[in-house]
C-alpha cells in the first residue's frame, strides 16, 4: 500500500484522537466557553506565529527562496479560485444568502492553520513547513481583506493595523523571511524557547477544534445534505485539480506534496467566526465546517494515493 497513504491515514488518526479528546472535555464542561476562547488566542496569536518563524530557520538556497515566494502565489491564486468556485456553486444551488457567503469563504479558505501545519508536520516532518507557512501568509492577507468582503455586513474599509492585529502570523512570516534571507539566527536559548512554544501548535490545534466541533450539534449538522456538494468542492475537486494542474510547473515533489495537502484542509473556521461578527448565517458555516472537518480524516488520505 501507497506509504503516503499509510502515514496519512496513521497521522490522521492520530490527530483525530485529539480531536475526540477536545470534543469529550468540551461536552463534559473540563473545557469551557472562556477556555476555547484563551486556547484560540494562544493558538493564533503565540503558538502558530512561533511556528512559522521557526519554520524559515532553514540554510538559506535560491531554489528554497523561489519555491517558497512560488508558494505564496499559488495558494493566494488558489484561494481566489476557490472562491469564485464556492460563488458558482451556490448560485447554481439557488443558496440563500448566507449559505452564498459561507459557501464562498469555505471553498476559498481551507484550515492552514490549525489542521494544515499539524498534518503537514505529522507526515512530511519540519522540511514541508516553509511552504505551509507561505500558504499561511497567503491565507492571512485574502482572508481579512477580500475573504471578510464576501460577506454583505463586513466593512468596506482595508486597515492595514488591524490586518496585522487580526493576523500575528503576517509579521512572523516577515521577521522568519528576513531571517532566511540574511542566515542571522537568535541565541539559542532564545531559538530554543520559541521552538518549545511552537511544539503546543499541534495538540493545542487539535483540543480546540474537538472542543468548537463539540459546541454544535453533530447530528442536525452531519444529516444536512446541503453541505455535502460545497463539502465534495473544498476537499475533492480543488485539491485533485490543483494537483493536477501543479504538477505540470512543481518539479519539487515535497513542495508539490504540500500544497496539495493544505488545499485538501476542511474549511476554515473562520466561516463561522466571520458570518457571527458580520451579521450572516453562522449556523450554515458551522454546518460546513463540521461536515468538512469530519470528512476530511477520510478523503486527505485518499487523496494522498495520487501524489
Amino acid at each position: 500500500m501507497n506509504e503516503l497513504f499509510l502515514a496519512f491515514a496513521n497521522s490522521l488518526t492520530a490527530l483525530a484522537l485529539c480531536i475526540a479528546v477536545g470534543f469529550v472535555c468540551r461536552r463534559k464542561w473540563i473545557i469551557g466557553d472562556e477556555h476555547v476562547t484563551g486556547m484560540s488566542n494562544i493558538l493564533w496569536k503565540v503558538a502558530l506565529p512561533c511556528t512559522v518563524f521557526m519554520s524559515l530557520m532553514r540554510p538559506f538556497t535560491r531554489t528554497l527562496l523561489v519555491e517558497s515566494l512560488a508558494s505564496f502565489v499559488i495558494t493566494g491564486v488558489i484561494y481566489i479560485l476557490g472562491g469564485y468556485l464556492g460563488l458558482l456553486l451556490a448560485r447554481v444551488m439557488k443558496a440563500t444568502e448566507g449559505e452564498k457567503e459561507c459557501w464562498q469563504f469555505g471553498c476559498a479558505f481551507g484550515n492552514v492553520g490549525f489542521m494544515g501545519i499539524p498534518v503537514v508536520m505529522a507526515v512530511f516532518g519540519a522540511d514541508g513547513l516553509i511552504y505551509v507557512s507561505m500558504g499561511m501568509a497567503a491565507f492571512s492577507i485574502l482572508a481579512f481583506t477580500i475573504g471578510s468582503r464576501m460577506f454583505a455586513g463586513a466593512p468596506r474599509g482595508l486597515s492595514f493595523k488591524r490586518l496585522l492585529i487580526s493576523s500575528p502570523a503576517i509579521p512572523a512570516t516577515v521577521i522568519g523571511f528576513l531571517f532566511f534571507l540574511t542566515g542571522f539566527r537568535l541565541p539559542q536559548p532564545l531559538e530554543g524557547g520559541i521552538g518549545l512554544i511552537s511544539g503546543m501548535t499541534t495538540p493545542l490545534s487539535m483540543l480546540l477544534i474537538g472542543a468548537i466541533l463539540a459546541k454544535q450539534r453533530l447530528k442536525d449538522s452531519l444529516m444536512d445534505v446541503r453541505v455535502l456538494p460545497p463539502a465534495f468542492v473544498k476537499l475533492a475537486v480543488i485539491p485533485l485539480t490543483s494537483l493536477f494542474v501543479l504538477r505540470f510547473f512543481i518539479p519539487n515533489p515535497l513542495m508539490l506534496n504540500v500544497l496539495v495537502t493544505i488545499m485538501a484542509m476542511p474549511a476554515a473556521a473562520a466561516v463561522a467566526i466571520f458570518a457571527e461578527q458580520h451579521g450572516g448565517d453562522s449556523v450554515a458555516g458551522a454546518k460546513f465546517v463540521v461536515v468538512s472537518t469530519v470528512l476530511s480524516v477520510v478523503t486527505v488520505p485518499l487523496i494522498s494515493l495520487l501524489f
